[in-house]
């Protein structure tokens, strides 16, 4: 629960900031590297975990009748009970490097109930897809290792804003998990928003992951729904 995803930190920390010199503005490479890295393990973990769920779990399918919907959302509460610790062992990170905390935290039970059901639509989504398609898991694969280089975790969101086009930039704040990122850097580290570009703010920092959020959870769930029926004739092939 807690030694994968800050022994990864560390490692980090050490390949970009002290051997590479990447930057991370003025706050802490660590603190900068653990606000993202920490939110976006509970995304993979928990989305990749719930892809082959309902396949490892043929046998209580077959023998009971209960909605299957819960087999997903009950791995995503799952690894949220992992994840929740990890926010109070961050919090002791932040007083320690002397960054001060924001006054926003108030705001993080908030931002992880956006982020949990982003995580709960796309796990119902590749939950149900990997029962029909039984490669989904592998493309699932690459597509998390793209999103994570797609999300300002060893790189800062000021320095994508500064060196990229416009449209690029415009483009790169689509990624509902850029968006997340900067919701838990806001709410957890003092004057963040403050620091943030000029092309950025509160609002249009959440709405995209709201936005996602909300759109995830439906299309998530009527895909399920969709194949929910062919399960039977899939889980025993």
């Amino acid at each position: 629960m807690l030694i994968m995803p800050f022994s990864t930190a560390f490692i980090y920390k050490i390949l970009f900031s002290d051997f590479m010199h990447v930057t991370s503005g003025k706050y802490p490479f660590f603190i900068h590297l653990i606000t993202a890295l920490l939110p976006w393990g509970y995304f993979a973990t928990a989305v990749h975990g719930s892809s082959g769920c309902i396949l490892s779990s043929r046998n209580i399918i077959n023998q009971i009748s209960f909605p299957k919907y819960l087999i997903p959302v009950s791995t995503v509460f799952a690894n949220l009970i992992n994840f929740l610790p990890t926010m109070i062992i961050l919090l002791g990170f932040i007083a320690a490097f002397n960054v001060k905390i924001s006054l926003l935290i108030v705001l993080l039970p908030a931002v992880i109930a956006i982020h949990t059901c982003l995580i709960i639509g796309l796990s119902l989504l590749v939950s149900g897809l990997q029962v029909i398609y039984r490669d989904t898991e592998y493309i699932l694969q690459v597509i998390i290792m793209v999103l994570f280089f797609l999300t300002p975790g060893v790189y800062t969101l000021e320095e994508v804003i500064a060196k990229s086009p416009p449209f690029i930039a415009k483009a790169y704040m689509l990624n509902p998990l850029v968006g997340m990122t900067n919701l838990y850097r806001i709410v957890l580290i003092g004057d963040y928003l403050k620091d943030m570009p000029g092309e950025i703010n509160f609002l249009n920092t959440a709405a995209v992951p709201v936005l996602f959020s909300i759109g995830a959870l439906f299309a998530g769930y009527f895909i399920f729904k969709k194949y929910e029926n062919r399960f039977s004739d899939y889980l025993n092939v």
